[in-house]
């Protein structure tokens, strides 16, 4: 019953795409009891969307969806375990022979990298690795993008305190860029990044002309990554720190 504006401001999704989640998801959020009660697939996946939506605590949630606190934390749990076992076949990084696309000045590009944190409450267990520069407990989540935001990879297994260059060099990414890259094929990336052959990051102190025009075309390149970060915080403000700490062990 609600308009396609109200959708949007409370699940962050339009109604076309909603419905779609359900087909896609359906065969994993049916009950299996079949029970006369169990909750149906559209109840959880707009369950889910929800608490995702607006970055409240899960009993908040709860309170404008209708279910319990216990169904609520089922909902989400199912939702995004069924999310997961599909991301490899929505996510995927440009193959080797892929020579990459423009971003901005620099032809070639497979993606554009950067890091994000997602703050989480204090973890019971190695608490101080949790922490960040910024001293607040987070996930220090990699994610890689093209220039039009598309995301083509994401890490989000590293606490706080692992550095960006730390991330990546332990990820399965810079393996496989170690490996079968294609000449003139490389990512773009800030400067918390080591410069690499498949990695071109700023220069540290730029002399002449040429090296600032390359830094301030460096810098306009990825801009395409800032606005995807940006967006991932705006529809998903669970992942924004604005909005509370997740309440979830890492």
């Amino acid at each position: 019953d609600l308009s396609e504006e109200q959708v949007l401001r409370r699940y962050r999704l339009d109604k076309a795409a909603i419905a779609g989640l359900c087909r896609e998801l359906g065969a994993d959020l049916e009950s299996l009891t079949g029970r006369s009660h169990a909750l149906p697939v559209a109840v959880k996946v707009t369950s889910a969307l929800t608490f995702l939506a607006s970055g409240s605590f899960q009993t908040a949630t709860r309170d404008s969806t209708g279910i319990s606190q216990s169904a609520m934390s089922n909902c989400l749990a199912q939702f995004l375990e069924a999310l997961q076992r599909r991301a490899a076949r929505y996510i995927t990084f440009p193959t080797p022979a892929h020579t990459g696309t423009a971003a901005g000045a620099f032809p070639g590009v497979l993606g554009l990298v950067g890091s994000m944190h997602v703050a989480l409450r204090a973890p019971s267990e190695n608490e101080p690795a949790y922490r960040n520069a910024g001293n607040y407990h987070s996930m220090n989540m990699q994610v890689v993008c093209d220039a039009a935001g598309t995301i083509t990879n994401v890490v989000a297994k590293f606490p706080g305190s692992c550095p960006n260059a730390a991330v990546l060099e332990n990820s399965a990414l810079a393996r496989l860029l170690e490996g079968a890259r294609p000449d003139g094929a490389w990512l773009l990336g800030d400067r918390s990044y080591p410069l690499k052959p498949w990695l071109m990051t700023p220069i540290a102190a730029p002399r002449g002309a040429a090296e600032e025009r390359y830094n301030a075309l460096h810098h306009q390149a990825l801009a395409a990554l800032r606005r995807t970060l940006a967006l991932l915080r705006l529809r998903f403000r669970c992942l924004d720190k604005g909005r509370g700490c997740l309440q979830y062990a890492p």
